[in-house]
């Protein structure tokens, strides 16, 4: 953590980090769902719902550390964390919708509303802050921040739920690339909320010694990226393990086939060669 007054790069570079890791695990889960429906996974849809919300969530606490504040930064905790929760509840909504409904009027639908979803995360985070004697917003810079967010959902989601499973398309490079995409869109987007909220016009928080930012900081940027790796690595071992059980069963069914055509030819007699057939 820097001083008082002191900007980090080192931050804003870790912030930057975390949203791209955040978009690379939640591709990885919104292509599970696409292929196989949010209603029996419902466990890979929450997941992958928490992991784009505390993403977004993390890079902005992360971003908000590394701007060398002339105050000591503090949170409420109900605000805070129940940006968290609201958005992991409001995200899941809309995945369900736009992997339910495949035509494009509904992904379109979908994007407008998670880039709502994620504006209203950034702005949270800075509003659990408590900031005085007051934030002063500028629509603009929002209205930009919101079109960033439409921008890079609505082309990452189409790079990813486009491409149809097994097929040239459908590489982990491709998800990458969507994840990168959607990462930018989203650092550049908080950025504009930071610029836009007035912070460095402020003197004090009010919220200092309820959740210290130290604390906040450590939760945003140690344990939400250890999550992240875990549950991107096991949805890459998973994917394995359902890519060679399909495999498998591909096999067997095509060995089951191959004997049926041997065991016709061999040993099944044609019509009318059947001993005393006349």
């Amino acid at each position: 953590m820097p001083s008082v007054g002191d900007s980090s790069v080192l931050l804003w570079v870790a912030s930057a980090c975390i949203a791209l890791l955040g978009a690379r695990t939640f591709f990885e889960y919104l292509r599970r769902l696409r292929f196989e429906g949010p209603l029996h996974l419902w466990r890979e849809l929450l997941l992958g719902s928490a992991a784009l919300a505390a993403a977004l969530w993390s890079a902005m606490v992360i971003d908000i550390g590394a701007q060398g504040l002339v105050f000591a930064v503090g949170y409420h905790p109900a605000k805070i964390f129940g940006t968290l929760l609201l958005a992991t509840a409001a995200i899941a909504a809309i995945v369900t919708l736009a992997t339910l409904r495949h035509a494009w009027p509904y992904r379109l639908v979908a994007a407008l509303l998670a880039a709502l979803v994620a504006l209203v995360v950034q702005v949270g985070v800075i509003w659990s802050m408590g900031a005085e004697p007051g934030l002063t917003w500028r629509g603009e810079s929002l209205s930009f921040a919101l079109l960033l967010h439409m921008v890079g959902l609505a082309f990452a989601g189409y790079l990813v739920t486009s491409a149809r499973r097994g097929s040239r398309a459908d590489r982990p490079s491709r998800r990458l690339l969507a994840a990168l995409v959607l990462g930018a869109c989203a650092v550049a987007a908080q950025e504009l909320v930071i610029a836009s909220s007035g912070l460095d016009r402020q003197v004090v928080s009010a919220h200092a010694r309820f959740l210290p930012e130290v604390i906040i900081t450590l939760v945003a940027g140690a344990g939400v990226p250890v999550a992240l790796v875990l549950m991107l690595v096991d949805q890459r071992t998973q994917q394995r393990s359902r890519a060679s059980q399909r495999a498998r069963r591909k096999r067997v069914r095509q060995d089951g086939s191959t004997e049926t055509v041997f065991g016709e030819s061999l040993f099944v007699e044609p019509e009318g060669k059947h001993p005393g057939a006349h």
